[in-house]
């Protein structure tokens, strides 16, 4: 993200602060994920290749093999979270005034259920068009905003994270 003129800086939000924990423990999954496969995964290669003695399991190895994917998992885990970590703990977002250029309004459907010819389930998707670049926005603030309006980019400090987009008044 560029900096502007026209930036500020604000104070985070109860919504804003959800947003970043929520990135927080979504991070946290993804490294447990990390861990249990490539646990997984490098035991049975140690099992299938390297193992001296195949018809028993070599307890030793396991754990090393999982205290080293721990170690590994942790670090990953503090290399991706410390920026929505640092977040919270600023506590400010910066806000960038932008002007929206377009928007458009788009439907996926999706095929019928077998033997039911009348169920057609689709999503409807809201998008504005600002800089060139596509974002995904509630009906709501679809409804609200025409073409020339001024937006408020809220981001997070560190992470430039995007936490919301909301109408200028």
């Amino acid at each position: 993200m560029r900096t502007s003129k026209y930036q500020m800086r604000r104070g985070l939000s109860k919504t804003d602060r959800k947003v970043l924990r929520t990135q927080y423990i979504n991070v946290l999954g993804l490294c447990v994920l990390v861990f249990v496969l490539t646990t997984v995964v490098g035991v049975t290669i140690y099992e299938l290749f390297f193992d001296l003695n195949p018809d028993a399991l070599h307890t030793k190895m396991m754990i090393y093999v999982s205290m080293g994917t721990l170690i590994l998992s942790i670090m990953l885990y503090f290399l991706i979270s410390h920026k929505y970590y640092r977040d919270l703990q600023f506590n400010e977002k910066i806000q960038l005034t932008k002007t929206l250029t377009g928007k458009s309004k788009t439907a996926d459907y999706a095929a019928s259920v077998r033997g039911n010819s009348m169920s057609k389930t689709y999503t409807v998707r809201f998008e504005f068009l600002v800089d060139d670049i596509k974002f995904n926005v509630d009906k709501e603030l679809f409804e609200r905003c025409a073409e020339g309006d001024k937006l408020i980019f809220n981001y997070a400090l560190k992470s430039h994270y995007l936490l919301s987009i909301e109408k200028a008044d």
